[in-house]
């Protein structure tokens, strides 16, 4: 009778949980968590417990959308489906800093994957995209420092990918280069722009060959590309973004192609290895910070047709002793050679030149 009365309670309880378990159905946002257990008693478990790692959804619209990632395992299989509803969003910074994972699937379901979302995944070697994604947003695989290859489904109607490198449909944009490149790369001919940091952080890329058809760089295309010692810019460029090449300590020489009409913010700043400049006629403005901290630099020569330097144009460029300029006197700030002292020389048949420019000596030479 014991037993009997043991058992009913147990089976009691048992159907209390499961009533329990069903209201959580109703709930927008869940966590799927690793479970473990001991040995209790003789208790014989029908099913395994789970051993997913830990993730957070929401369902939202009829879809879900994985929000965070917090496990510790090598490997991981975004599902296509979660409470029989479509898995179409990867959250931005979802996955991010997740230093384990070595393996991600992405569901077939997948179309948008967020800014950050994998960033900071620095064991991931590789990563496949789905035929139906049509959004990566930016930097989206930032700091995954051992990515070789990023490889898109040959039925995507958006993206597309060459030697592990992430194009659009069109091969007309590059979108970005995996950080774990290494050597020389050529961009794939019928490129005609190189999207926000595209090469950020590419840190073993030592050269980059671009086709005739490149015509824009974007914002910090290659910031902090430290092992680039060589790039041909072609004529066909006529936009360099910010920051566009700051910090590739490493670049020896840069000549900027014709049609450049601005030099922009902090563009080359920090390029400690650059010795030669090449600035051409066309150039008005030279931005904000654009050669800050190239120590490398001895002379420039500053075209005629430049009619403003910002600030800190050429500040802390230690080693700068001479800048020659071929035009009229543009506009400055006392700072623009700030932290360096080289002596001024401009043709002496321009206007609005005197003894000091920028607070530094200036010299008159002749035109001849």
């Amino acid at each position: 009778m014991k037993r009997l009365l043991f058992l009913f309670t147990s089976i009691f309880f048992i159907g209390c949980g499961d009533d329990k378990d069903s209201s959580k159905q109703v709930e927008k946002k869940k966590t799927i968590t690793s479970q473990k257990t001991g040995n209790q008693g003789q208790v014989e478990l029908l099913e395994p417990i789970s051993t997913d790692p830990i993730y957070s959804y929401e369902i939202d619209g009829g879809k879900a959308v994985i929000t965070n990632y917090n496990g510790s395992g090598e490997s991981f299989t975004i599902p296509d489906t979660i409470e029989d509803f479509p898995v179409t969003e990867i959250r931005a910074k979802a996955f991010a800093s997740s230093t384990t994972l070595k393996s991600i699937i992405i569901g077939k379901n997948v179309t948008v994957i967020g800014r950050f979302a994998f960033s900071g995944c620095t064991e991931l070697s590789s990563i496949e995209i789905p035929d139906g994604v049509r959004s990566i947003g930016e930097l989206a695989f930032d700091n995954c420092s051992n990515l070789e290859s990023i490889n898109v489904g040959d039925d995507n109607q958006y993206y597309s990918s060459e030697e592990g490198v992430l194009y659009d449909n069109g091969k007309t944009k590059i979108i970005q280069c995996p950080l774990g490149k290494t050597g020389s790369l050529t961009v794939a001919r019928g490129v005609s722009s190189i999207d926000n940091y595209a090469f950020r952080s590419c840190v073993k890329i030592t050269s980059v060959a671009f086709g005739n058809e490149v015509k824009s760089i974007g914002v910090g295309a290659f910031y902090n590309c430290l092992g680039l010692n060589a790039i041909t810019l072609p004529e066909s460029i006529d936009s360099i973004g910010d920051m566009a090449f700051y910090k590739c300590s490493n670049l020896l020489n840069i000549s900027i192609p014709s049609n450049i009409t601005r030099i922009g913010v902090q563009t080359f700043a920090d390029c400690e290895g650059l010795r030669d400049v090449k600035i051409p006629e066309g150039v008005a403005s030279i931005s904000k910070g654009a050669f800050m901290d190239c120590i490398g630099l001895a002379e420039v020569t500053v075209p005629s047709t430049v009619r403003s330097l910002g600030r800190g144009a050429f500040s802390r460029c230690g080693n700068l002793e001479r800048v020659t300029f071929l035009g009229n006197a543009p506009s400055a700030s006392a700072d623009t050679f700030g932290g360096t002292s080289p002596t001024i020389y401009y043709n002496s048949e321009r206007q609005g030149w005197g003894d000091t420019f920028a607070g530094l000596t200036a010299k008159a030479i002749s035109s001849e």
